[in-house]
């Protein structure tokens, strides 16, 4: 996904791994019970260790490395309405301010919103809730350090609109927990963009609260 083309008219190539990562959440799919609870979205949550975090459930890990919301539209039948689940987290947008696409916030939060209706209309009981984006360490992530228009600005952005794209979801706010006295912690970060063990158990500590609802 991130290799340079010469010509690219923002449509998202796919990739070998997110091939395979696909094809090993439909495996997971044939296999998985009824009334579940499903991750979608992407990195963030593929990397998300949840035997570690939540040891005494079966929870489904759907998460796509360098997934965008196109991405996840076009497998949301596999990788979360075929499970049958009771309830969805759904975490993606960052990867479109990524080189390949380098969407609009506006556009991002549609996208999703796109994405919640699709499991809404098809899993009237299913309960969906929205992650917020995360910040990033700009000093590696922003666009002056990585190709697409990535930054903290434009991710708050994101932030700001989504709640209004997604009024028929629950909408759990992650983006402040990274914070620490107005500064993006960067003691919760492993690489600027994802979360180490510590920004994982913050993450493990906000959706356990929505899970004992």
């Amino acid at each position: 996904m991130r290799e340079e083309m010469k010509y690219n008219p923002c449509i998202y190539q796919l990739r070998e791994p997110a091939l395979k990562r696909m094809l090993d959440i439909i495996h997971l799919q044939k296999q998985s019970q009824n009334n579940g609870i499903v991750f979608f979205g992407d990195s963030i949550f593929e990397f998300y260790d949840l035997k570690k975090y939540f040891p005494d459930k079966d929870y489904y890990n759907c998460g796509i490395a360098g997934a965008t919301t196109d991405e996840l539209m076009w497998i949301v039948d596999e990788a979360v309405i075929k499970f049958q689940p009771s309830m969805v987290f759904l975490h993606v947008g960052t990867n479109d301010m990524g080189n390949t696409v380098m969407r609009s916030y506006r556009e991002i939060a549609l996208n999703i919103s796109m994405i919640v209706n699709l499991i809404k209309k098809n899993l009237p009981t299913c309960k969906i809730y929205v992650l917020s984006p995360l910040p990033c360490l700009e000093s590696l992530q922003d666009f002056n350090h990585a190709n697409g228009v990535r930054s903290n600005l434009f991710i708050e952005k994101l932030y700001q609109t989504l709640p209004e794209y997604v009024e028929c979801a629950g909408f759990i706010d992650i983006y402040h927990d990274f914070f620490t006295e107005g500064k993006v912690n960067k003691s919760l970060f492993k690489d600027g963009l994802h979360p180490n063990d510590d920004g994982y158990h913050i993450l493990t500590k906000r959706l356990s609260n929505t899970l004992c609802v």
